[in-house]
């Protein structure tokens, strides 16, 4: 039996294990099971090599069940392996919350060693080690590729040995310990010399590439990084080679295309362009998706390097289009926490080059529709990536299901400007729409400096015995606003609504400072997480039912917040709201509650986390947690009704600062959840100011004619003229996310 193959660096390998390319046969059943259970293992390898991950699945459990009633203990660990390979690769998407590819792989690793059976126990150790790199246990990883690679060269398997050699030079690699990666490297290749089949070893020879390519990227200096390259470029040409006698067109397609990326290192930007072309046919030719949009993108960025903008421009286009259709195979890849790089970071770049690039023509063209045109998709291009990772951080395409409608800002609201924020290599462009339209202001600051500016004032700020914050503020303020001050001026705003990115989506922005005054004094402020995600369709009924949650007891580990019973009463002074108090603050009476009736203001005043992973996302219930997936299923439904909710309040949760996935499920709990805009905030506030906040906020809300916004902005603003509470810790993490109105 084969062993799959390790995590790999490049991006489109994980990809291509996931679709089969590089994946194993999915082993033989033994005779006692049936013949039914090898047709199920012939099923799931067939789903698989079509990246059909759930279809995969359902064999294989299917396989495994049978198995299971047999009492056929050695395939029950073949099919757990195999199962547990599939989940490395995948994400949670496909499997239950108990499901865990270590508890099979060490259930099925306990049956292989009882048996004897060594071939098993080294497809599961192989399986091991995949797991272990992509959490980062390299030490662990490489003791079980060893012990894989020990049996394989004792049974002669060369193909296993140099699965596991490359494996073993690829957690090396990730380690940054160089020299055992060249020494795994060349027993790997003298493994692959002896491997009979010749697309086996075309598909060994990709693989061992991209290990030394990665190994440029550690290199000491550019000497080794030159050796490394070459020695990259020859495992490609040597696949090519196999590929081509084994008359193995996709693989020709992927090691084609991964030489023409280290020509354009070089900068052999000619040769590197002919390939790329070459590969892109192969690719379109047997439909390799992953592959025609990586070579698309590779053709853009070898006619940008040429001085062809707009041929690079088009294949940039054409690349996003292409992404685009496999975006949701890509995202059950890089939302697996397995991998060890993720969506943002391998499919980002994409986007923000060709905003890139459309934002410099923007610059040569003459004011007019046609600049205009240009501004207008810069923002579209940075705005599909917005809503790919929401989709990607979700797993689901939730944001889809928000239908902005055609409003521009001004129809919306006239004293309000959109800031777009889009941070570059070597520069920030900030897009301002206001109700005279959309301009661009370029800020000399780059995307890294700008987001460690964003890290550290998030981390000074929570901390109430310093104001270490305020150069942090000052910097960001002078980057972020000062460039747009006139802008904002001509046009009377007095709200920002900010479509941040990267470390800045975990930023009180209200906490900026110019020195004198916070942006709190001057804007009231919200946050959206793309300016095509914000629900800008007016409300369809006039009702104001309220629902009021809330959690004062200590429950589950966590401490009381004995100011909910405080924040109920004071609520109840704007609002009659329906509550559910501690004891009756369960999942099954918010279930029955909300099938009751329709609420437009939902306030949750309770412990809760903004985590990297969605379904670690929680607010705590009285009996247990509410998931993201559970606040959608209560809430949405009541958009579908033609009565959206209005708000969502989270009064008590928090962000972990630094993490930009964390961010990202508090970007997009709205739309989630299915309501036109969520108050939360970025961290955990004492309970008193919450009250307060809470009270003063809602007080202002109840007015006619207030915005989210501008009660926010009231409700903060009564916070900082408390002595108590001056320092931006306990006003600035509130932030009013989607619409503001």
């Amino acid at each position: 039996m084969k062993a799959s193959t390790a995590i790999n660096s490049h991006p489109l390998l994980t990809g291509l294990a996931l679709a089969g390319l590089l994946c194993f046969p999915l082993g033989q059943a033994a005779g006692s099971s049936g013949a039914d259970v090898a047709g199920l293992l012939s099923q799931a390898a067939a789903h698989q090599a079509k990246g059909q991950v759930n279809l995969a699945q359902n064999a294989l459990k299917q396989a495994l069940g049978q198995a299971q009633t047999a009492g056929d203990r050695r395939t029950e660990a073949l099919v757990k392996n195999n199962l547990a390979s599939l989940w490395i690769l995948a994400s949670r998407k496909y499997r239950a919350a108990t499901e865990e590819p270590d508890i099979y792989l060490l259930e099925a690793l306990k049956v292989a060693e009882e048996l004897e059976d060594k071939s098993l126990e080294s497809s599961i150790r192989t399986n091991l080690g995949n797991l272990l790199v992509g959490w980062g246990n390299y030490e662990d990883a490489v003791w079980n590729y060893k012990q894989a690679v020990d049996q394989a060269d004792k049974d002669g398997n060369h193909e296993l040995a140099a699965r596991c050699r490359i494996g073993m030079a690829t957690a090396a690699t990730f380690h940054g310990s160089t020299s055992l990666a060249e020494e795994y490297a060349g027993g790997a290749e003298a493994n692959i010399a002896k491997v009979k089949d010749g697309r086996d070893r075309a598909l060994l020879h990709i693989k061992l590439g991209d290990v030394y390519s990665r190994m440029m990227d550690n290199a000491a200096d550019r000497e080794q990084r030159g050796t490394y390259l070459a020695k990259g470029g020859a495992q490609y040409h040597k696949s090519i080679t196999e590929a081509r006698k084994a008359g193995d067109e996709p693989s020709q397609a992927y090691s084609i295309g991964f030489l023409a990326g280290l020509y354009e290192t070089e900068g052999r930007y000619a040769e590197s362009l002919q390939l790329s072309r070459a590969a892109l046919r192969l690719a379109q030719k047997h439909k390799l998706f992953d592959a025609v949009y990586q070579w698309q993108w590779l053709v853009g960025r070898l006619h940008n390097q040429l001085g062809d903008r707009d041929r690079a421009i088009g294949a940039y286009k054409t690349a996003v289009d292409n992404l685009t259709s496999i975006r949701s195979d890509l995202a059950i890849v890089y939302g697996n926490e397995n991998s060890p790089t993720t969506f943002r970071d391998s499919v980002g770049p994409i986007y923000y080059e060709l905003a890139d690039l459309l934002l410099k023509k923007a610059d040569e063209t003459e004011e007019g529709p046609a600049r205009s045109a240009l501004l207008v998709e810069a923002r579209a291009t940075v705005e599909a990536l917005k809503g790919a990772e929401l989709s990607d951080y979700f797993q689901d395409d939730c944001a889809n299901m928000v239908n902005a409608g055609a409003k521009s800002i001004g129809q919306m609201s006239p004293t309000a400007a959109i800031v777009y924020i889009i941070p570059l290599e070597s520069r920030l462009e900030l897009l301002v729409e206001t109700k005279s339209g959309l301009k661009k202001v370029t800020v000399d600051v780059p995307s890294r400096r700008l987001m460690d500016q964003a890290l550290l004032f998030r981390h000074h700020v929570e901390r109430r015995t310093t104001y270490f914050f305020k150069g942090h503020a000052e910097a960001l303020y002078a980057w972020l606003i000062e460039p747009i001050k006139k802008i904002l001026e001509a046009d009377g705003v007095d709200t920002l609504v900010f479509v941040p990115d990267g470390a800045l989506r975990n930023v009180p922005m209200s906490g900026l400072f110019d020195g004198e005054k916070y942006l709190l004094e001057q804007y009231a402020v919200g946050v959206a997480p793309g300016l095509s995600l914000i629900e800008s369709q007016e409300a369809t009924t006039p009702n104001s039912r309220f629902l009021f949650s809330g959690l004062a007891a200590e429950r589950h580990g966590f401490p009381g917040l004995p100011a909910v019973v405080q924040e109920a009463e004071l609520i109840a002074k704007s609002f009659a709201p329906t509550e559910l108090m501690d004891g009756t603050f369960l999942k099954d009476d918010l279930e029955n509650t909300f099938l009751r009736n329709d609420y437009r203001y939902v306030h949750i005043a309770s412990h809760g986390q903004f985590s990297g992973k969605a379904a670690s996302t929680f607010v705590l219930t009285y009996d247990g947690f509410l998931t993201l997936d559970d606040l959608e299923n209560l809430i949405r439904p009541s958009s579908y009704r033609g009565a959206p909710v209005e708000l969502l309040t989270l009064s008590a949760c928090q962000t972990a600062a630094g993490d930009d996935k964390a961010a990202l499920g508090l970007a997009g709990v709205a739309i989630k959840a299915g309501c036109r805009a969520a108050l939360a905030s970025l961290w955990f506030v004492s309970d008193q100011a919450s009250a307060l906040m809470v009270d003063e906020f809602y007080r202002a809300l109840a007015k006619p004619g207030a915005t989210k916004a501008k009660a926010l902005q009231h409700a903060q603003t009564v916070l900082r003229n408390d002595p108590r509470f001056r320092h931006p810790r306990y006003w600035a993490p509130y932030i009013m996310i989607g619409n503001w109105l």
